[in-house]
């Protein structure tokens, strides 16, 4: 994503839109973040944080399927330490290639200051 974001500055396009999808449910994630990078007319980042039950969206083997599906739209999967310690959980259950922020909350709140768009999923 970094690269095509370069190409888009070079070709004029204003700086990238900054999305963070809240995912407190994993069912509807990965088609949403498909349709939104899709549909994208401009460069965009993306990232999506995984909290409470949208746990199971990284954990086990339909995280085998659906993290990829979501990495490979250049989105960044992150996991909230706080709903992996509620249920006794480590970052190393995670699938590979997803991140950990402290706290959900403050992870979206933080993001919200600095100007990137909310998608409560």
């Amino acid at each position: 994503m970094k690269a095509e974001n370069a190409e888009a500055a070079e070709a004029g396009f204003p700086a990238p839109v900054r999305v963070v999808v809240a995912a407190p449910q994993p069912d509807r994630v990965v088609r949403a973040v498909t349709n939104l990078v899709a549909a994208a007319d401009r460069p965009v980042e993306v990232e999506v944080v995984v909290h409470g039950a949208g746990l199971d969206l990284v954990l086990g083997e339909e995280a085998g399927e659906q993290v990829p599906r979501l990495l490979e739209t250049g989105a960044r999967v992150l996991a909230c330490a706080n709903s992996l310690s509620g249920r006794g959980l480590t970052a190393d259950t995670l699938v590979a290639g997803v991140g950990v922020v402290p706290a959900a909350v403050w992870h979206l709140a933080l993001r919200q200051h600095e100007g990137w768009a909310l998608v409560p999923l």
